[in-house]
């Protein structure tokens, strides 16, 4: 489902970026010409406004899809790769901070999970950040068994199911796609695994990174079972 598609079709709209690289900035609090790696990049919105502000920025995603639509850019301080979150391509020690934003965390099972965290923390500087945007797991419960549809355009219709795994924390969206001037449809599974806030904790502790800070929005609201998201900013220890 990463494809332009979802580019049109799952994302905030500008005010609602803006307000995310704003939240992004000040929490990280960076120096100027400061490396952020932005994992999971998609189509660049955050990686875009953000080296706009004067941070070296390397947006990295799976998705060439989505990379074709990013790399529309001439910035001397914006670049765009494609890998495996799993195994960055990356130097190590090589940047100040890391976001994953919009939750793009949870992908595979916990041993590669984790392993997302470990390749997160090789390449960060001693005492560098990582901003992790995630839904918070206690609302990600509450979806099973919702049902949307939306028109992403004129002619294309999108319809989603939720299903939650109350024995393994796995989510799955169900997500139909339907072009009607194409006479096409495209069927897609997101699936995806929420942790709770100590089970995160632990991970991310593993992987050399510690916790200090919480957040439930960008609003930097205090987190709780009803916030909307659960922000973490970590920084890394050894």
């Amino acid at each position: 489902m990463w494809n332009e598609t979802y580019a049109l079709s799952e994302l905030p709209d500008d005010d609602e970026t803006e307000e995310e690289v704003d939240f992004i900035d000040s929490t990280l609090d960076l120096k100027d010409g400061s490396t952020i790696l932005d994992l999971c990049c998609g189509q660049g919105r955050h990686a875009l406004k953000l080296s706009e502000t004067g941070y070296y920025v390397i947006g990295l995603d799976f998705s060439s899809v989505l990379l074709d639509i990013a790399n529309d850019s001439s910035l001397s301080n914006l670049w765009f790769i494609e890998g495996d979150m799993r195994n960055i391509p990356l130097q190590k020690n090589s940047c100040d901070a890391v976001i994953n934003m919009f939750t793009s965390f949870g992908f595979f099972d916990d041993k590669d999970n984790l392993q997302v965290l470990k390749s997160v923390s090789s390449v960060l500087k001693c005492k560098g950040k990582l901003l992790l945007d995630y839904w918070n797991p206690y609302a990600a419960v509450q979806l099973d068994g919702t049902r949307n549809w939306w028109w992403v355009s004129d002619k294309v219709l999108s319809l989603a199911e939720v299903k939650y795994d109350y024995a393994s924390g796995r989510l799955q969206d169900h997500r139909t796609i339907i072009d009607f001037e194409k006479a096409s449809m495209v069927k897609s599974i997101r699936d995806m695994k929420f942790y709770t806030l100590p089970e995160l904790e632990s991970m991310l502790n593993s992987a050399g990174l510690r916790i200090i800070e919480v957040y439930g929005d960008i609003d930097e609201r205090d987190y709780d079972s009803n916030s909307r998201r659960l922000i973490t900013l970590s920084e890394k220890i050894k």
